[in-house]
């Protein structure tokens, strides 16, 4: 029975829980198990092998339990007669009714006014009459079933009767959907899978209303194309902008080969009422597995056509508001300590509608990680990257950078490890659209690090022990000057300062360590901090020596509470030249507070915003952002968001305002029906019908 109610569940809108075993009633006909029969008055007629029980009756074989007010038992035959709220339990489940026929050797019986409960899933089902007819067999008659509690539950469906296969179909003839007692949606007929995989079948709708895209009514179909497969079909009405078509194609092959694919396709009409007839859409492909030869494949690829798209069909920072789109494909082989990589990686400037963005077409990379020279305290390294340069409109070249390096570790008595190294970077240039000479050039990089065991000192206290270290550090850099102005300018490689310089910092940690709930060992890093400055040694900066100050530091003072913050303080001119802090509260029940704040004055960057939800008001449950430009004193968004959540549903309404936009979408869960709850035209991840 728990096999076919999970699917039936399942079927009719496909999302939701893990696929459960079925209940096997049989075991209380085993024959290896004692059995113990309790009532007020118990009898045995020996020629028929039958028992009779009368008066609070309990039958128990292993885990399973029969229970009624009276009981015939033929334990030659295995049937069983029972009357009087009558209950088959087991521990993950209860089948009652007000009378029962069983048949605990052939599995199959009758059950008149039967109940059903499943309670992994909290899933009741109710029958007028349940017939097991065989082995996956069955048929109910005047049945409902929901996942709520209660002698009025708030949702159910109801079928005037269903016939079901087990691993096959299912067939329901009048079926409806029920608010409380309230008939809402009526099915004269329903065909659907009745398996313990995932299910194929329609999810939750989403509707909402945007000053853009008008009213929003969005559908979607789920279907399975096998164990390590599975797609999701979309259809979206926006009454401003056009109907919308999107496919997510999800697979896993062999042991690492897994990803998805999104596609999304709109004839738009009109766009902030001005009629258009243009045609957007959006494409995303994301893998990450292992090829023959073990060659590592990633792909993180997204294409628009539109530069418009993400501002229309965007929904959370960070993508309605993007810049540019980026394709990127790796290929990766490791030997050891070699390691070669190619990529490929394709730019949309969203901002502009020139072809003037540089494109990597290929690059490839070769490197080696440090390799000891015999026995000595030598080592060399060695890397080097082909890059090749394209756009349409431009300038296109190709470039070879080598970086050889030896180098070497010295250890300085039992407290110091001194690593010199000594490098040459060399770049080449060729193939120059602009007819120019092709170039070359080479610079000397030296580098030497000093570092230094941690000191440390240990103590105790009330919340378990502690540990303080204190780790300095001196790294000292040199990069030869070189004229350079003869090369092309790709990238940063193409402008490599000259440099003479020493950064001492200092690493400070408190750890701390002590017993969990469960009488095991929790480490926590509960102050990490990092002060390092730079010190300029180059003739031309005198009067300037010290450079930005640059700080580094998170705080877990309690579980509850994390600080972070990441600081750039100019020296010479007294004032701070980039900040970064965020804080986050959070317990266990839901409730947090982040707040986060970014300054940067070459950027003319102050940023702030703060994300609250709460769960004090259960079952309702609130959550707030807002975002601010503070150098414009301009709101960039703020979202407003309600839940409500009942033991067997809820439902989600979500306003979002901001500056070229306001939404307001709506959202409904059926516990264990799921729902789609997912944005036109999103691609930053949507709902899909797997368990």
């Amino acid at each position: 029975m728990r096999k076919f109610f999970t699917c039936l569940l399942l079927s009719v809108i496909s999302m939701g829980s893990s696929p459960v075993a079925a209940a096997d009633f049989q075991q209380l006909a085993s024959k290896d198990l004692p059995v113990q029969l309790e009532a007020d008055e118990l009898s045995y007629d020996r020629d028929r092998d039958l028992y009779r029980a009368v008066g609070d009756v309990t039958l128990t074989r292993g885990d399973f339990t029969v229970s009624g007010q009276s009981l015939l038992w033929n334990q030659q035959t295995g049937e069983i007669e029972a009357e009087g709220d009558v209950s088959l339990t087991s521990p993950d489940e209860r089948l009652a009714g007000r009378r029962v026929y069983y048949n605990l050797q052939q599995g199959t019986g009758v059950i008149e006014d039967g109940h059903f409960f499943l309670r992994d899933q909290n899933l009741h089902i109710y029958g007028r009459r349940i017939e097991r007819r065989g082995e996956v067999d069955y048929r109910i008659y005047d049945g409902t079933f929901t996942t709520c509690d209660g002698d009025v539950p708030s949702w159910k469906f109801g079928a005037s009767q269903l016939d079901v296969t087990l691993g096959g179909y299912a067939r329901a003839r009048n079926a409806l959907f029920y608010l409380k007692n309230i008939p809402s949606i009526y099915f004269p007929y329903m065909i659907y899978p009745a398996k313990t995989e995932r299910e194929s079948g329609l999810l939750i709708p989403s509707v909402g209303y945007s000053d853009k895209r008008g009213f929003q009514y969005s559908g979607a179909y789920y279907q399975v194309l096998g164990i390590n497969q599975d797609a999701t079909l979309y259809l979206d009405y926006l009454s401003e902008m056009g109907i919308g078509k999107g496919l997510e194609y999800r697979y896993i092959f062999g042991a690492d080969n897994a990803g998805e694919a999104r596609v999304y396709h709109i004839d738009v009409d009109q766009v902030d009422g001005r009629a258009v007839d243009e045609e957007r859409y959006a494409v995303e492909w994301r893998h990450d597995g292992t090829l023959p030869g073990r060659v590592r494949l990633m792909a993180d690829a997204e294409y628009v056509n539109d530069n418009d798209f993400f501002s229309d069909f965007g929904g959370i920072a960070g993508e309605y508001n993007k810049d540019q789109v980026q394709s990127n494909l790796f290929l990766n082989r490791h030997w050891g300590r070699y390691n070669l990589t190619g990529q490929l990686k394709y730019t949309q400037d969203l901002e502009t509608e020139e072809d003037t963005t540089l494109q990597l077409l290929p690059r490839i990379v070769f490197d080696t990680a440090r390799q000891k020279i015999g026995e000595s305290v030598f080592y060399y390294r060695f890397a080097s990257e082909y890059s090749h340069f394209w756009r349409e409109e431009g300038l296109r070249g190709e470039r070879l950078m080598v970086r050889p390096g030896l180098g070497m570790t010295v250890p300085l008595g039992a407290y110091f490890d001194l690593d010199p190294e000594l490098a040459w970077r060399h770049r080449y240039y060729w193939g120059l659209s602009d007819d120019s000479a092709a170039d070359d050039t080479g610079a000397l990089e030296a580098s030497a690090r000093l570092s230094m065991a941690a000191l440390a000192k240990d103590f105790s206290g009330s919340r378990g022990s502690w540990r303080h270290s204190v780790r300095p550090e001196l790294v000292y850099r040199y990069v030869s000057e070189d004229d350079q102005e003869a090369l092309p300018v790709f990238d940063a490689y193409d402008r490599i300062s000259e440099a003479n310089h020493l950064e001492y910092a200092l690493v400070q940690r408190l750890v701390n360590r002590s017993a969990d709930s469960e009488g095991g060992v929790r480490v926590r890093d509960v102050a990490y901090l990092r002060v390092g400055l730079l010190h300029d040694l180059r003739s031309e900066a005198s009067g300037r020596r010290f450079t930005d100050l640059r700080t580094e530091l998170t705080l877990t003072p309690a579980d509850w509470l994390t600080l972070t913050s990441d600081s750039t303080f100019d020296s010479d001119r007294g004032r701070w030249h980039k900040f970064a802090v965020a804080a986050t509260l959070e317990d266990t029940g839901e409730n947090s507070l982040t707040a986060r704040y970014r300054y940067n004055r070459s950027e003319d960057i102050e940023y702030a915003a703060a994300i609250l939800s709460v769960a004090y008001l259960k079952p309702v449950y609130l959550n707030y952002e807002q975002r601010y430009d503070v150098t414009t004193d301009y709101r960039l968004e703020q979202r407003v968001g309600v839940e409500y959540r009942h033991q067997c549903w809820r439902v989600q309404l979500a306003l979002r305002d901001r500056e070229d936009d306001r939404s307001v979408m709506l959202s409904f869960n059926l516990s264990g029906l799921g729902s789609a709850g997912r944005r036109a035209g999103a691609l930053e991840g949507t709902a899909n019908g797997t368990p």
